[in-house]
């Protein structure tokens, strides 16, 4: 593994939480959010040292000895923990919460699990659950994550370390996911819940805010220790500084209107432990002394963190911790061993795409069907998306090909040139994104008849999409590579230790840089290298659905996107 070296740093908020009744589910803001944004940035560093990664160990952070044993027996290709999961997991444990930003490969999810399943479950308590007599044990923690294959990654990690756990707990009972399932109802997914309360309970915010508005005494949210939310920066938007005021305003009133499950549920939570604490208070209970009326641990984290997510997060939600010293600031350094070493600029690749000799590549469909590299970004105008006038930044930005346009030959054409890269350059499993409009289906079938071996990314039912994130033999020759198809909602935060090259089709989420970035993030796991491949089409009309004809130029686009990355485009040398 790659030594990534950090800067912790503790900050802690000076507002108090807000008395009064909590917060209906259609707020906004909890009541515990004031109205002025104070920060308390606290010591700039609460690590006392930054040790030569070769002194990190996990047998020093006080995982719990059976989590250990069996934690080294299922990946025993892990020897040591990269300086940020050492922090992330002392910092959990010690139980202060946490704002973690760092490179992707790094490992902040799977140190997440070694901490939850190392933290200490709750007293039994009588549940209301009709039928059950006997006490039950709490749920302690909570992970958050964007969409299902994410949520049973975490699954599958702890179910291969339970496996070697003595003594052995049910699985059920060390964890569960909750998801939103269309052949189930909500009562039977909630069943195996109420009856075995698992450890950790893994879910999407829209599944777990759907029970809570049904009945909020069905889950035991009240009872937890810990709440985990992974991808933070894709599951709560906020509206970042604009030259354009109106635009600001409207994302601002879109945000009122649809805040989003996260908030909703987040906002849930965290008000109601604030009413519990401040009834327990007024009958002169201490309240360090019952877990039962305190609020539970926050840890969020990403790749990727943008200061109006973090002003929010720290200064506005009411979320984290307001005690002092208890909120520790996580953040990955250019320098393995210097915590004062400048940080990297919040678009820039280096900063954020883990591993080591990342190359980036632009292929160019034309209309004619011709597949050739990308122009040289410096001698391309550097016109980001948002400020183009080729492009509509409207709500009626929903595009229709123009009939002038052979969209069917653009598409034939550019899985010509993924399936062709793939055959020459591919030695065992790469990953195609799509657009979120596309059809996963027809690009596998249309895959299948050039040769490739396509299959649609799934964690959940596949069970060799599975076998994809467990893989411990990482440089190992495929006798028939694997190309895993999937769009941009479904990958974010999955960890694909073995993938070592990225096709993207198109520029994804308008030219976005912060998806770009976690696409590219897919390779390079541990400190790996690896490609990643963008295949656009050159400039042609298209049509709004208001009839209004504009040009879309996704040439013109992914250069801007990359610049803003700091990335300047390599040739590939199979279509040079």
């Amino acid at each position: 593994m790659r030594p990534f070296s950090l800067l912790v740093q503790a900050a802690a908020h000076p507002r108090p939480h807000a008395h009064g009744r909590a917060a209906t589910l259609c707020a906004v803001r909890p009541p515990c959010a004031p109205s002025i944004r104070t920060f308390h940035k606290g010591p700039r560093d609460t690590v006392t040292s930054h040790p030569h990664p070769d002194e990190f160990s996990f047998e020093r952070l006080g995982l719990r000895a059976a989590v250990l044993t069996a934690f080294r027996l299922a990946f025993p290709s892990v020897k040591h923990p990269t300086p940020i999961q050492h922090r992330f997991i002392d910092a959990v444990l010690k139980g202060n919460d946490v704002l973690l930003k760092d490179k992707t490969g790094t490992g902040k999810s799977f140190a997440a699990v070694l901490a939850l399943l190392s933290q200490k479950r709750g007293a039994p308590y009588k549940s209301d659950v009709p039928g059950l007599t006997a006490p039950v044990p709490p749920i302690t923690s909570l992970i958050l994550v964007p969409h299902r294959d994410l949520a049973y990654q975490f699954y599958h990690w702890i179910e291969r370390i339970h496996h070697h756990m003595t003594p052995q707990e049910s699985l059920p009972s060390l964890a569960q996911v909750f998801i939103r399932d269309s052949t189930m109802s909500m009562e039977q997914q909630l069943a195996p819940i109420q009856q075995t309360p698992p450890h950790i309970l893994i879910g999407t915010p829209q599944a777990l805010l759907d029970v809570v508005q049904k009945d909020p005494k069905a889950l035991p949210l009240d009872r937890l220790s810990t709440i985990v939310v992974d991808e933070v920066d894709y599951l709560i938007e906020t509206v970042p500084m604009l030259a354009d005021k109106r635009t600001m305003a409207k994302m601002e009133r879109k945000i009122s209107q649809h805040p989003g499950p996260t908030r909703l549920l987040l906002n849930h939570i965290y008000s109601s432990a604030s009413e519990r604490m401040e009834k327990a208070s007024h009958q002169g209970k201490n309240t360090k002394r019952e877990p039962e009326n305190t609020r539970p641990q926050l840890v969020m984290m990403s790749a990727t963190l943008r200061n109006h997510l973090r002003k929010f997060l720290l200064a506005d939600s009411g979320w984290f911790t307001k005690e002092s010293g208890k909120l520790v600031r996580i953040t990955g350094e250019v320098s393995p061993h210097d915590p004062k070493a400048p940080q990297a600029t919040e678009d820039v690749a280096e900063g954020t795409v883990g591993g080591t000799g990342i190359e980036h590549h632009v292929l160019v469909v034309s209309k004619h069907g011709d597949i050739m590299n990308i122009e040289s970004a410096v001698e391309s105008p550097a016109v980001a998306p948002e400020e183009s006038e080729d492009m509509p930044s409207d709500d009626d930005g929903a595009l229709l090909m123009s009939q002038e346009f052979d969209a069917d030959l653009a598409l034939l054409t550019s899985l010509e040139a993924v399936a062709a890269s793939f055959a020459i350059d591919v030695p065992s499993v790469a990953l195609l994104v799509l657009p979120s409009d596309a059809s996963i289906q027809r690009v596998v079938k249309e895959l299948s008849t050039y040769g490739v071996n396509a299959h649609t990314l799934d964690v959940v039912k596949d069970k060799s999409g599975r076998a994809h994130l467990m893989r411990q033999d990482l440089d190992t020759m495929a006798e028939k590579p694997t190309l895993l198809v999937a769009t941009l909602a479904s990958t974010r935060g999955l960890d694909l230790p073995g993938l070592q090259h990225v096709f993207i089709l198109g520029v994804l989420d308008n030219g976005a840089v912060d998806s770009y970035l976690h696409v590219a993030g897919r390779v390079g796991r541990f400190g790996r290298g690896g490609k990643v491949i963008s295949v656009v089409t050159e400039r042609h009309a298209v049509k709004l659905k208001n009839g209004k004809e504009v040009q879309r130029d996704e040439p013109k686009m992914i250069l801007s996107l990359l610049k803003k990355a700091g990335v300047k485009p390599t040739v590939y040398d199979k279509f040079d």
